[in-house]
């Protein structure tokens, strides 16, 4: 497992010396008889972030889009061509899975597997008319990232690939995910399947209210009982100790596209980066994206609790 902030980084100094401030300001804050002062409420929500000199610069990010928000709030935290649409691969399968969790009654009943082509480039050898439960397809799905899983889960909900697509693109309308549009549930590229950096973020803020969403997009590994096999999941933010989900995906045409969620600090955060060259450089940007948010979040809550003069 990867570490947090190393001990003496920029980053680390930052968070060492915004929770001193805090301290300071709470032992500062009585008045002249010497009862504690009254607590100060939290500013509202900006709907962008507000220009501060005194903040650090943001990472210089290689992605061509990309987004990091705050979890709880989603409060935008840095943005780059957030709407821009671009092919989003495999985290097109957040939506496969969210809608089959919104939609499925039983996770522990059967679904059939379909008529597809073999071999799937993505998948756990799945044979059409065998039987796999809808939970462990939801496990091929997320950690392996599994077509064949895709494909089995959108027959099992609406009898087909193109209906279940129907499904998406409603509900990404009822989500406000107003520059996304579906082709298929498996992220292959095709004319007219896209989404954004601010799209997806959404999406998986919204996802990951889900308890089962949320266990299945942290776990690293698992065994899928069909294929007997392990499968591990290429989200390297589950190397470290905060990184809990959510979905990476690559293809030729999209590069390598990530929606991240982790709390290495106070406060859970969500990154989207779309379009990465490579998985070091997509790992590199989402970590530097996570210690700057975290630092940039503290740094607001220190300014926000600092008297008036």
């Amino acid at each position: 497992m990867k570490p947090g902030f190393p001990r003496g980084s920029a980053a680390w100094l930052l968070l060492a010396l915004l929770a001193a401030s805090l301290t300071l300001l709470t032992a500062c804050g009585g008045n002249s008889t010497g009862s504690p002062a009254t607590p100060t409420s939290p500013p509202a929500t900006p709907t962008s972030p507000p220009a501060n000199p005194a903040g650090t610069a943001p990472p210089k990010v290689t992605a061509w889009s990309g987004i990091l928000i705050e979890r709880g709030t989603g409060e935008v935290l840095w943005s780059k061509a957030p709407d821009r649409q671009l092919p989003p691969a495999s985290c097109t399968k957040i939506m496969t899975a969210l809608l089959v969790l919104e939609e499925a009654t039983d996770l522990d009943a059967y679904a059939t597997v379909p008529d597809i082509p073999l071999p799937q480039t993505v998948g756990v050898d799945l044979v059409p008319g065998d039987r796999i439960s809808v939970r462990e397809a939801l496990t091929a799905l997320m950690v392996k990232s599994a077509n064949d899983a895709a494909l089995t889960l959108a027959s099992y909900v609406a009898g087909s690939e193109p209906a279940f697509t129907e499904l998406m693109n409603a509900r990404a309308a009822e989500l406000g995910l107003s520059h996304t549009h579906f082709v298929n549930c498996r992220g292959t590229p095709e004319p007219g399947h896209y989404s954004s950096a601010r799209d997806l973020a959404t999406l998986g803020r919204f996802a990951m209210r889900d308890p089962v969403f949320r266990e299945l997009v942290s776990a690293k590994t698992a065994v899928v009982r069909y294929a007997a096999v392990p499968i591990e999941s290429h989200n390297r933010l589950l190397d470290y100790p905060w990184g809990d989900g959510i979905k990476t995906g690559a293809t030729g045409v999209s590069g390598k596209v990530l929606v991240g969620s982790g709390k290495p600090g106070p406060v859970a955060l969500i990154v989207v980066t779309m379009h990465e060259p490579t998985r070091d450089q997509e790992e590199k940007d989402a970590i530097a994206l996570f210690e700057w948010g975290t630092a940039e979040y503290l740094r607001r809550t220190t300014a926000a609790a600092t008297p008036s003069p």
